[in-house]
């Protein structure tokens, strides 16, 4: 096909930028040439920079590869840092023993005793420091795995995520060296032991990058953890004055309250009665104001929770009525545009969407409940709803089986819809076509929910499993299994480490994300959990069913042995019964206020 000259230019560009190893998402596209962004724009940019940031970043994978594909990614990073220019050489130099030392610990835990010590020679020379040595001489002692996990100070020094602090335009030139396909392995290394410090935040206990430790040559493993210990300390904080006592106090104090059991929240239940349509679901918008309904006879209803009323705008055309010729045949275009929107003049505390052909089973309110409204149905398709106008605006074609549940991310970017068809698909906005499908299950798919970066999905289907997927490369990267029954419901902890599920077979399981294991199992329920909810602090999860009771769990508390066999799990801290109705919907605001809607069975 012949090219224009636009599109000659925009191909050497991107071919430039590749080269120079920019990222897809660095690199300028057609949205990006406006000079003028509105707050709202740069809120967002802001909102998808911070949930896309090295904390939040998971290795998926445990580090392990070949050892010659380790020594040189390592002798490329050195390469790297060593002819950086200076602003970022200065920076990142403190970088380069503790990525030596986790490098050489990770070879030797994967049995690779050999290459790890021709690895050790040959890059130990870089490092003549004196306060270096002890700790080289440390590692040279060890021969296995075993070795390794018993080692104290050993370790102490891999528990304790190294601290590197560089200002921001230094970790984003480093990022874009790791993040190309050649440095996988030491990208992982770098995710799981480095933390970086961007303008001076707090260590919080952990060991300061620039400052290894210093012990005489014939000290042991006990005076090389005492070294580490001691530089976790600020600087400046050498004698053991006053100062040190109170920040001792603090950190105690601190603990203290960390310790303490999770407070109990305020419940506020939304009950739906008289729901002779037969309710599928519930949801509440993020600003708390609008409450909607999905019910089986194809409708939609809007609720306002503010003492207001909707008011709806005039519209072109209304796709939820049947419009005849011989009803306008002898009105003006004005008469018969008025008449077309004479339900704009009328406003009320309930709006009602009309146009699905089928039972709609779930909704999803964007970050603005006043603007759109998502919607899945029976009749395979996804809607957006325009609020203003209280009319379909787009129809989203893809399945060819009913769409069973919905999940919006964080930043309104994208969307993801999981249906009976066996499939999880993900949707732009300004386009009614799937970009890409993630297949893998045998089964419907009945839940999906965005990880909080938006990097990642989790589905959970009828197949009794639960997959984590790579949103970019629509893979599976974690398959959870272990439930007995179909799983119906998924949350995701804000701080992004642990997945809860539950379903058909009662039991809540929380997965660590990190490993692919499940942390604790939850046992109360008598019947179906509809639908599970992390507190903001990550520690307290609440579920709620068929069985009409709403149940909170305290995830911190230690599961004891003799308490295994019992009916409820011991991190039960209470059930909340209500009178006769089912949870579909549960979720935390940020003042410990639990909210929950359901329909009076």
């Amino acid at each position: 096909m012949k090219r224009s000259k636009n599109d000659h230019i925009r191909s050497t560009i991107s071919r430039y930028f590749k080269r120079r190893q920019f990222t897809d998402i660095e690199m300028p596209s057609r949205k990006d040439t406006r000079h003028r962004y509105t707050i709202s724009d740069i809120a967002v940019r802001r909102q998808t920079r911070s949930r896309t940031s090295v904390e939040n970043t998971l290795t998926m994978t445990s580090i392990s590869g070949d050892a010659t594909a380790f020594d040189q990614q390592f002798t490329r990073l050195k390469t790297f840092i060593s002819s950086a220019v200076l602003p970022y050489r200065n920076q990142l130099e403190a970088l380069l023993f503790p990525m030596f030392a986790c490098v050489y610990l990770e070879m030797l835990c994967n049995g690779q005793k050999v290459p790890a010590y021709k690895f050790h020679e040959r890059h130990c020379e870089t490092f003549r420091e004196e306060h270096h040595q002890p700790f080289l001489k440390l590692l040279k002692k060890l021969e296995t795995k075993s070795e390794v996990m018993s080692d104290r100070s050993v370790i102490e020094f891999r528990d304790n995520r190294t601290i590197l602090n560089v200002d921001q335009d230094t970790l984003d030139y480093l990022l874009r060296f790791l993040k190309t396909e050649d440095n996988m392995l030491i990208l992982q290394v770098f995710n799981q032991f480095i933390q970086t410090n961007v303008k001076g935040a707090l260590l919080n206990g952990n060991i300061e990058l620039n400052a290894m430790p210093e012990v005489k040559e014939e000290a042991g493993s006990d005076a090389v953890l005492a070294s580490l210990s001691s530089q976790a300390a600020p600087q400046g904080s050498q004698d053991k004055g006053s100062g040190q006592s109170l920040e001792e106090e603090l950190t105690s104090a601190i603990k203290a309250v960390r310790d303490l059991p999770p407070s109990l929240p305020s419940i506020c239940f939304f009950t739906f009665l008289n729901t002779y349509q037969g309710l599928c679901s519930a949801t509440l918008s993020q600003d708390k104001k609008h409450l909607s309904g999905c019910f089986e006879d194809a409708s939609i209803s809007v609720w306002n929770l503010e003492p207001d009323v909707f008011k709806r705008l005039p519209a072109e055309c209304d796709p939820s009525k049947v419009v005849l010729s011989a009803d306008f045949i002898h009105c003006t275009e004005d008469e018969m545009r008025e008449k077309m929107n004479c339900k704009a003049i009328q406003s009320s505390e309930r709006a009602v969407l009309l146009g699905h052909r089928g039972a709609v089973y779930k909704s999803k309110f964007l970050r603005d409940s006043r603007s759109h409204l998502l919607s899945c149905s029976e009749d395979c398709t996804v809607r957006l709803w325009d609020m203003a106008t209280q009319t379909n605006s787009v129809i989203y074609k893809g399945h060819v089986s009913p769409v069973w549940d919905l999940s919006v991310s964080s930043t309104d970017t994208w969307f993801a819809s999981c249906s009976h068809d066996t499939t999880t698909k993900l949707w732009t906005f300004d386009r009614t076509f799937p970009l890409r499908s993630y297949i893998g299950h045998s089964m419907d798919v009945d839940c999906v929910e965005f990880h909080p970066n938006n990097n990642y999905l989790a589905t959970g289907s009828a197949d009794k499993t639960v997959r984590f997927w790579s949103v970019a490369e629509a893979r599976t990267v974690r398959l959870l299994q272990g439930h007995r029954g179909s799983v119906l419901a998924l949350a995701f902890s804000p701080d992004g480490k642990l997945l809860a599920s539950a379903g058909e077979d009662r039991r809540i399981r929380v997965w660590d994300l990190s490993t692919g294991h499940v942390m604790k199992e939850l046992r109360g329920h008598s019947d179906v959990v509809y639908s599970l909810a992390f507190d903001e602090n990550s520690r307290l999860l609440a579920s709620g069913g068929a069985d009409c009771c709403v149940r909170l769990w305290d995830l911190t508390r230690a599961s004891e042995s003799s308490a295994n066999e019992g009916h409820s799990s011991p991190e039960l801290l209470g059930p909340f019964p209500t009178k006769s109705a089912l949870i579909s919907f549960l979720r935390f605001s940020q003042h410990n206020v639990l909210l929950a809607a359901g329909a009076s069975s």
